[in-house]
């Protein structure tokens, strides 16, 4: 039953009622206010009627100092009783000509419900029963001050119960036994529990049961929902037709979309030790069929053990669509939680499964360099799964033991990480390696050293153009970093394009590779004894990169230099170097630190698209890398006697021989840049290198011939 008036309007009815049955024309109103809430609501309610307005601040004699000469109010913020509970009789002559109110703010809100007096006689009850009287008058001004609408009589009932919340199901749904009330309250909660249609508490008088009773009753009614046939549950936990009335949701979704303890709530609901409904859901026939409702450990349970099944099966594309959905429902109700974590975790498990699966189904290729960097198909997209699933850690950790994640997820891991990913960079090198021996094998590529003359139109044009030299950048971080980018910059057009980098896959090489001058003019030759980049016969050191670079009219800026004028130029060089030394400097956690750097970059290149308005970008890079599982064993070999550098990838010499390790690359591999006296030995095995002095780590590595390290993703960033 809603109420019929507001608090300021039953006052002003209450005085002027008193006004209209005194005896004097100009009468005294006295109010009396047993604990004076309603001091803002008489006195608004007196100016109206016209009426003077004293209020007594300390005692209620004070209002004899100054006798009245018109109509007044007078308002004592207490009881009419003194201390020893007699009727303070201090105020005959306004008995006889004025008039005398008892209303407190419980009596004046029962008041606003004409319709249904009898009931209202609660709200009075419990203000002057209430341990705390202040909570109480707090939720009876809010509701009926005339600020909102006007509240339903259960509505506020309840609010009082609760100290202000106003939904009994969803606070015993969210707070447990935490705040409950005790004794009375607690059976007027349960009664308010069972007039909202949660029959299932109905008799119930223990906190921890009204609670327990309440929670499965609001799971049953998702599950429900989801699709749940109802029969399978007992009567009493049946939720109530649908009315049709607006949206229907489930109160517990319907607390879960606006709560702020979301983290909290996952582990209630969630919690192996709280399955609600274990008893229907181990039987039953399609878990995935409930997959929408988030709520109960037993169907969580039974929807990673038939995922499970799913992926040993081999059925890889129904894994990631069942991963998702329950990655997305579960992120979307509680956020990010390990709940959530390990189903996005699953979908990167299944994603590297069948992509090595296509793998080994694909069979050899003529093209290696478009089999790896085709920007659609290519197998780049394998290590970019890898590093996913590295990057996502080890989410079941975080779950309690019983989730069955905690006894699967690793094993699945590790069976993909460590042992099939190895074999496909295994056959991956012997790929590149066999393609190498036969003859011409990067002929009609585009090549990292015909940059600047294949992009020489553009780079000439008189356009802003900045470069972004990002050293290590890998195909599949490349292509990270560009859908970043064309998320963030949306009015750009983002292009990427697959280039063949320099073998050896050095930094040196690749960045001398990187500097202006015509194609032709590229050499790698061996000179004392050392494999070294020129420009023109010249060699290209850091010092001789920059000063092409600036002599061809761009400025030169390393990364964290504060140089604001360099980037006022209309064609700016960037260069990046923390990913190539993050992966020296043998971190075990390098793909997180990875990741990290990537959201940077792009926060960055964004940065300067955005305030500079180029015309033209490109993020380019050196070389990328190969990263090999945590737990591998790499074996040392011996360079060939005749080597006259050796380092951990790769040996270079003038007379080294064809049967030298690895894939032998001379003159005849038509790269465009090597001496016909040079000759470099490339190892073409992950887990092969040269005995050589220098870092141990054996997870980050580059130089040698793997795509990974020399098929490189080119990204063009034009205004549209």
């Amino acid at each position: 039953m809603p109420a019929t008036k507001t608090l300021p309007q039953c006052a002003q009815d209450a005085i002027e009622s008193a006004i209209d049955r005194a005896a004097d024309d100009e009468p005294v109103v006295l109010w009396w206010d047993d604990g004076g809430y309603l001091r803002d609501i008489v006195q608004t309610a007196s100016t109206q009627l016209g009426c003077a307005f004293h209020a007594a601040e300390h005692s209620p004699l004070e209002l004899r100092t100054d006798a009245p000469r018109e109509r007044t109010v007078w308002y004592v913020p207490r009881s009419r009783k003194d201390d020893d509970g007699d009727v303070i009789d201090w105020f005959k002559d306004v008995e006889h000509t004025g008039a005398v109110l008892e209303q407190h703010i419980g009596k004046l809100a029962a008041q606003c419900f004409e319709n249904d007096r009898l009931q209202a006689a609660t709200i009075r009850t419990a203000y002057e029963g209430a341990e705390n009287r202040e909570t109480v008058a707090q939720a009876l001004y809010e509701e009926l001050n005339g600020e909102g609408g006007l509240p339903s009589l259960r509505g506020l009932q309840t609010k009082i119960v609760l100290d202000g919340h106003e939904d009994p199901i969803q606070f015993v749904l969210e707070h447990g036994t935490e705040n409950l009330p005790q004794k009375d309250k607690l059976l007027e909660l349960r009664d308010l529990l069972v007039e909202n249609g949660v029959t299932a508490v109905e008799g119930e008088t223990n906190a921890h049961a009204i609670v327990e009773e309440t929670r499965r009753w609001a799971v049953a009614e998702w599950l429900v929902d989801a699709g749940l046939e109802e029969s399978l549950l007992d009567e009493q936990y049946r939720p109530e037709p649908d009315t049709g009335i607006g949206i229907y949701r489930p109160e517990l979704q319907s607390l879960l979309s606006k709560t702020e303890r979301k983290t909290k709530l996952a582990a209630v609901y969630l919690d192996p030790s709280q399955r609600f409904w274990h008893d229907v859901l181990r039987t039953y026939d399609d878990p995935w069929d409930l997959a929408d409702c988030p709520v109960d450990a037993s169907l969580e349970a039974r929807l990673w053990d038939e995922w499970t099944r799913s992926f040993r099966a081999g059925e890889y594309e129904t894994c990631m669509t069942q991963a998702t959905q329950r990655h997305e429902r579960l992120e979307k109700i509680y956020g990010e939680t390990p709940w959530a974590a390990v189903w996005n975790q699953a979908i990167d498990v299944a994603t590297l499964a069948a992509e090595l699966e296509t793998w080994e189904e694909r069979g050899d290729s003529s093209d290696v360099v478009d089999l790896y960097g085709n920007v659609e198909t290519g197998t780049w997209q394998i290590d970019h799964a890898v590093f996913n699933l590295i990057v996502s850690g080890e989410p079941e950790t975080d779950l309690p033991e019983e989730h069955p994640a905690t006894a699967t997820l690793d094993g699945l891991r590790s069976s993909l990480v460590e042992s099939r990913y190895l074999e496909y960079l295994s056959d991956l090198g012997d790929l590149v390696a066999d393609q190498i021996e036969g003859g011409s094998p990067f002929v009609g590529e585009r090549h990292a050293h015909q940059f600047f003359a294949e992009e020489h139109e553009h780079i000439q044009s008189g356009q802003s153009v900045a470069l972004f030299i990002v050293d290590a950048l890998r195909f599949d971080l490349a292509h990270e970093l560009a859908e970043s980018i064309r998320h963030e910059l949306t009015g750009l057009e983002v292009e990427e394009n697959t280039w063949v980098g320099t073998l050896p896959s050095d930094t040196e090489f690749g960045k001398a590779a990187l500097t202006p001058g015509s194609k032709f003019s590229f050499s790698i030759g061996v000179r004392d004894g050392t494999l070294v980049p020129e420009r023109n016969g010249q060699e290209i050191t850091n010092h001789r990169r920059q000063a092409l670079l600036e002599n061809d009219g761009w400025s030169y800026i390393m990364q964290d230099a504060n140089d604001d004028v360099g980037w006022s130029s209309t064609r700016v060089a960037y260069y990046w170097n923390d990913i190539d030394e993050t992966g020296e400097k043998e971190l075990t956690d390098f793909e997180d630190l990875f990741s990290d750097r990537i959201d940077t970059i792009s926060r960055i290149i964004c940065e300067k698209l955005d305030k500079g308005e180029w015309d033209r970008a490109y993020i380019l890079s050196d070389h990328g890398f190969v990263s090999l599982p945590e737990h591998v064993d790499i074996d040392d070999i011996y360079p060939p006697d005749t080597a006259e550098q050796v380092t951990r990838r790769w040996v270079a010499g003038a007379n080294l021989g064809d049967d030298a390790p690895g894939a032998l690359l001379d003159s005849n591999a038509h790269l465009g840049y090597l001496d016909d006296d040079a000759k470099v030995s490339i190892l073409s095995d992950p887990i092969q290198r040269f005995r050589n002095q220098g870092l141990p780590d054996a997870r980050f590595y580059h130089g040698g011939v793997l795509p990974q390290e020399f098929v490189l993703n080119f990204v063009t960033i034009t205004q549209e």
